[in-house]
């Protein structure tokens, strides 16, 4: 009966670390911020990853009103069935004001 255990929680310990995880958005030094994505088993691109993880820091400075500026994308750079993980540091800036064209 023990036994039996932990071979029923074996498929969910496997589901579990096939799921892929976004990081909340955290300070990384004076006005910049970092996110990181981890695709577990999940069959993604590099190029996936990565434009997972600056879609995430774009909204984050999107709902403060501003824009990302000066992404920096790093990589685990893993291969074969190792997890896949990007992180990208960023900063926030005001967006430019429209021009006036008069007229």
């Amino acid at each position: 009966m023990k036994l039996r255990l932990p071979i029923l929680l074996l498929p969910a310990a496997l589901l579990l670390g096939a799921c892929s995880s976004m990081s909340e958005v955290a300070p990384a030094g004076q006005d910049r911020y970092r996110v990181s994505y981890n695709a577990g088993m999940h069959a993604q691109t590099w190029v996936e990853i990565k434009e997972a993880t600056r879609a995430q820091a774009k909204a984050y400075c999107e709902q403060r009103g501003e824009r990302m500026v000066r992404p920096e994308v790093t990589s685990n750079h893993a291969t074969g069935l190792m997890p896949k993980e990007a992180v990208v540091t960023f900063s926030c800036e005001a967006r430019p004001k429209p021009v006036q064209r008069g007229g």
